[in-house]
């Protein structure tokens, strides 16, 4: 395959739906709730978007579909990852 192919190969839009998704969670990663259901349904997509691109050998955008899931991921870590720290450092904490 040569550079011209690629490029007319068109780009799956659930891959492009998951990364704008992942970026946007990560903007928002300030307001929990919005960050939360951001990076949920970037996942989601992102997984769907998998499948769709196995399915299809003539769709691109594997990179951007994995780009919106690791995004997503760490936006999640970051956003909950001290509150759960924190209650799980609670519940170890000796009662008195």
């Amino acid at each position: 395959m040569d550079a011209t192919t690629a490029r007319t190969r068109p780009i799956d839009g659930k891959a492009i739906a998951a990364f704008m998704l992942g970026v946007g969670a990560a903007l928002t990663s300030s307001w929990w709730p919005a960050a939360a259901v951001l990076a949920v349904a970037a996942i989601s997509v992102a997984l769907a978007s998998r499948r769709a691109l196995k399915a299809d050998p003539q769709l691109r955008g594997v990179w951007l579909g994995l780009g919106g899931f690791l995004i997503a991921v760490v936006t999640l870590i970051v956003t909950f990852g001290p509150t759960l720290l924190a209650w799980f450092v609670f519940l170890l904490a000796p009662p008195g």
